[in-house]
């Protein structure tokens, strides 16, 4: 799985569930295939998350669902 593709599904999922954050860093996780995503909160004073991925099932749906257990957002 690409950068780009993780940037997409994140930003995918703040916009689907109207989490008021947004993406300030991605960076390679180690040699297992993670990534480690920086999200800052919208407005001053919010409070900063950073979610681990890890992509040794580079399924797109799973990327997506440890996303969202991370942003601790549920359909």
């Amino acid at each position: 799985m690409e950068r780009t593709d993780v940037q997409r599904m994140a930003d995918s999922v703040l916009r689907d569930y109207g989490v008021p954050m947004k993406v300030s860093g991605i960076s390679a996780a180690g040699a297992a295939g993670g990534w480690t995503i920086a999200f800052a909160g919208a407005y001053p004073g919010s409070r900063s998350v950073e979610v681990n991925v890890n992509c040794d099932r580079s399924s797109a749906h799973h990327v997506r669902e440890s996303l969202k257990k991370g942003l601790a957002v549920f359909d």
